[in-house]
């Protein structure tokens, strides 16, 4: 009788393609009623065997995710307490997947994620999304403060400056306060700003003249002699 169950549950096979599909995803479909069970699921493209606790299916991010960690010694300890080794895989990976535990699951609850045991939250998918729009803006802010086709030399003093004041590259030139522009050649002498703005000018000199000090100081240092260990015998 177990093994009719196994066979009619391992009846239901994902079609290898993208998008969700109803023997997946949806409320009636076998997989979905074994969130929480232990499963053996087969994955394309090599036909890779998993066995583990079959955590949550999503049909937003089309995939499922599992716990491949050996289930707790004790069958009377909760799969809470099981260590996680979890897996994600898309729907269109599933080859096949055969029921070959019961799960854990609150009493008198029906099959899918609300009676899945550890309980599963629910994924904030505006947070996930105010997030990756974060991400995406930081990414941006920082790809604009790499110059494009400026030696590196330039580059050097842009950090310097921009360590201390807003500053950021118009083509070639480097932009500081959106009032002082230092121009290739990138020396003291190429800084320029409009009448008025003498304080910014003054800040942004100080500034190179500082790294440019640093830079002959390290120039200058003499190099430190490796101490080389006498040969064994003579």
């Amino acid at each position: 009788m177990a093994d009719g169950k196994r066979q009619s549950i391992a009846g239901k096979i994902a079609t290898p393609k993208v998008g969700p599909t109803k023997d997946v995803a949806d409320a009636d479909s076998n997989l979905y009623k074994a969130v929480g069970a232990r499963i053996k699921i087969t994955c394309a493209p090599y036909n890779n065997v998993l066995e583990g606790t079959l955590f949550t299916i999503c049909n937003v991010t089309n995939a499922i995710a599992i716990n491949t960690a050996p289930a707790p010694p004790n069958p009377a300890a909760s799969l809470s307490s099981q260590p996680g080794d979890y897996h994600i895989i898309p729907f269109a990976h599933i080859i096949s997947f055969e029921l070959i535990g019961a799960g854990e699951r609150v009493a008198g609850a029906g099959p899918g994620f609300d009676g899945a045991l550890p309980s599963i939250a629910k994924v904030d998918v505006d947070a996930i999304r105010a997030r990756e729009e974060q991400t995406i803006r930081e990414m941006k802010k920082k790809d604009a403060q790499k110059g494009k086709g400026v030696s590196k030399e330039a580059q050097e003093i842009f950090d310097a400056i921009s360590r201390t004041l807003p500053t950021r590259w118009a083509d070639a030139q480097i932009v500081v306060n959106d009032a002082v522009l230092v121009l290739p050649p990138y020396t003291v002498e190429s800084i320029k700003a409009p009448a008025g703005k003498e304080q910014s000018v003054a800040q942004v000199r100080k500034i190179m003249e500082q790294f440019f000090q640093r830079k002959k100081s390290a120039g200058n240092r003499a190099p430190v002699a490796t101490p080389i260990a006498p040969r064994k015998g003579g």
